[in-house]
């Protein structure tokens, strides 16, 4: 049976065994992250109007109005539990934005801290730590000692780019590059050549680390990250049963019989279109003409 409330920030919060909560400033937040209120989960629908009929109704169309117009309204504030959000004022303007399609909105942030302690937890202060210091949402791992380990090797590849480059490089900015550049394309052949953790069931970007791990591990000469990924991709094949190995080959045939366009990934760019984008990537966030 489908939801007809959103999420109470009580439950979550008493699920999650939060402790402490800050203020974090007014920021520009996802509407789609929004899931829950915080005082009227109850009295509110998914599209965050009230249940019952009343003055809120009249006051949404005005709300709806102003935002469809263009019109700047006052943050709303909220809690933030992860990458949650939960409305403590401001419900129907979210109404608004939700059905209005708006990307962000801005918002009174005040974060509800969980206590330091079990996997889950752990994990979340490591992803919490690892976001401030890149400035990058959305790497979803599932144990806290692989963020220390991408951070490492975030601060390799900003040293990286600050010498073929011959200028300063903060590791927000080589964060932004990585992710484009590195991250998300091999991230997307790790899914379409469906690629688990040899270890537990993971995440795709679990699946990234472990091959870090291995690339850094290697003792053999310097190879890319993407003839690790090969090595990986056949170790892989080798532990797997007979049947899999020959749904793995069918699977591959497909693939190989499919237009080059629908890959995606398998067209590399040449080094020089590369280098361009980087350094017209750095020009971007410096904020030089």
């Amino acid at each position: 049976m489908p939801r007809v409330h959103p999420q109470s920030f009580d439950e979550e919060a008493a699920k999650a065994g939060v402790t402490t909560r800050v203020p974090a400033g007014v920021q520009s937040i996802r509407v789609r992250r929004i899931v829950g209120s915080a005082g009227k989960a109850d009295k509110v629908g998914m599209d965050f109007l009230p249940v019952a009929a009343g003055p809120a109704q009249a006051g949404y169309r005005a709300i709806y109005k102003r935002m469809q117009a263009g019109e700047t309204l006052p943050p709303i504030a909220v809690y933030q539990l992860g990458n949650r959000y939960f409305v403590i004022d401001g419900h129907t303007r979210v109404a608004a934005a939700k059905a209005l399609g708006v990307e962000f909105i801005d918002a009174d942030v005040t974060e509800a801290l969980p206590r330091k302690e079990g996997d889950a937890n752990l994990t979340f202060y490591a992803r919490r730590e690892f976001e401030q210091a890149t400035g990058l949402e959305g790497i979803r791992l599932t144990s806290a000692d692989a963020y220390p380990l991408l951070l490492r090797h975030l601060e390799g590849y900003r040293l990286y780019l600050q010498q073929s480059r011959g200028r300063e490089v903060s590791l927000r900015e080589a964060s932004a590059i990585w992710r484009r550049s590195q991250y998300l394309p091999t991230l997307r052949e790790i899914r379409r050549r469906k690629l688990p953790a040899f270890v537990g069931k993971g995440t795709a970007g679990d699946v990234y680390v472990a091959i870090l791990k291995a690339w850094a591990a290697d003792d053999s000469p310097p190879v890319s990250l993407r003839e690790m990924l090969d090595r990986w991709d056949t170790q892989l094949r080798e532990s797997q049963s007979t049947v899999t190995r020959a749904r793995r080959k069918v699977s591959d045939i497909v693939d190989a019989s499919l237009p080059k366009a629908l890959t995606g990934v398998s067209t590399a760019r040449s080094n020089a279109v590369d280098d361009q984008d980087v350094d017209a990537e750095l020009t971007t966030l410096h904020g030089e003409d």
